[in-house]
């Protein structure tokens, strides 16, 4: 992989920060829906350059040059970061790893996970797609809020049950289970007598 492609994937700044015997359970990154306001940054620019081409006289040419390029950076910029925020959930903690220039990695115990919201706006739903919050004792950390990303509902229930130690095998014996009367009286209902007969 050349350098460029290792600088863009993030796995490798993940899987140094895993410990011998942590498992990836889901590594999520942000919806495509993210990468819209970047995407219409740079856009803007490539249109700002072709216009001052075309009508600002040769003298001139420098400053709208200019703000072509910095909306450009800016621009490249906001995507980068985008790309490179991501939560990954392993089997004993959360971790949000992000950052283009300088990489910050933040993570937190399942086990501190005292609430999680799943917000999903009218807009995001036809996507799928949301945001989640995790509530801990320390409020301000890294790692609070993740916006946009795919199936919150779905990443909200899986760090639950890890959190919880729920499988769901345990959930689907669970349900079987429950299903089957135990209580006397509908085991002498189910056999066609009266249990106090």
């Amino acid at each position: 992989m050349t350098r460029l492609g290792r600088w863009l994937d993030a796995q490798a700044s993940v899987d140094r920060r895993l410990l011998d015997d942590e498992h990836v359970v889901d590594e999520v990154r942000k919806v495509w829906v993210a990468f819209i306001p970047p995407t219409l940054v740079i856009v803007a620019s490539v249109v700002v350059a072709v216009w001052a081409l075309i009508v600002v006289p040769i003298d001139a040419l420098w400053l709208p040059l200019l703000v072509s390029l910095v909306l450009v950076g800016y621009g490249v910029d906001r995507f980068l970061r985008a790309w490179k925020d991501r939560l990954i959930i392993t089997d004993s903690r959360v971790m949000r790893v992000s950052g283009v220039y300088s990489r910050r990695a933040a993570w937190m115990p399942l086990s501190r996970v005292l609430d999680i919201t799943v917000d999903r706006p009218v807009w995001l739903r036809p996507l799928r797609a949301g945001h989640l919050t995790l509530e801990n004792a320390a409020q301000e950390q890294g790692l609070r809020e993740f916006r946009y990303i795919p199936h919150p509902n779905e990443r909200a229930l899986r760090i639950h049950a890890l959190r919880t130690g729920v499988s769901s095998q345990a959930k689907a014996d669970h349900a079987a289970a429950s299903r089957v009367p135990d209580h006397p009286a509908r085991r002498g209902v189910s056999r066609g007598r009266h249990p106090l007969a």
